[in-house]
């Protein structure tokens, strides 16, 4: 990795924890358009669809992580943000598009992605309070707990 890639996720990291999300789009952008072929173009482009989550535009955000499934199926999650996620890129993908058919409303296509993520093994993973939880295990305790 280059130290310039690195300084542009570290910059749009800092900008969405201050919640800048318009200009950590612009950020991430600029790593995917001079490293397209660097794994930190797959996490900045993941980010660009949590961006568009956290500002509420749902749709946006579900495409944009639907872009991330499809142009990067096998991808891993990177260690750089600091973050206790471990595997496959697609589980956290899909994961933020069954919260974001959630919170639109659309609890069907929300059931349907939980299926998907049974297909991820004991590999890909968050750890919370010590313990790892699969995506499969998130999206059942947030489908039993979503109140809309």
């Amino acid at each position: 990795m280059e130290d310039k890639e690195i300084q542009y996720f570290t910059d749009g990291m800092k900008l969405v924890s201050n919640e800048f999300y318009f200009d950590a789009i612009h950020k991430f952008n600029m790593l995917i358009e001079e490293f397209p072929i660097s794994d930190l173009a797959i996490d900045s482009l993941y980010n660009i669809g949590l961006c568009y989550f956290k500002m509420k535009q749902f749709e946006m955000a579900i495409e944009t992580f639907q872009q991330v499934l499809a142009m990067y199926p096998e991808a891993t999650i990177s260690n750089l943000s600091n973050e206790n996620i471990f595997g496959k890129t697609a589980a956290k993908c899909l994961y933020s598009i069954l919260l974001s058919h959630l919170l639109m409303g659309h609890s069907k296509e929300a059931l349907e992605i939980s299926s998907q993520l049974t297909q991820f093994s004991e590999d890909t993973y968050i750890i919370v309070d010590d313990e790892r939880i699969t995506y499969a295990e998130l999206a059942d305790i947030v489908l039993k707990n979503f109140n809309p």
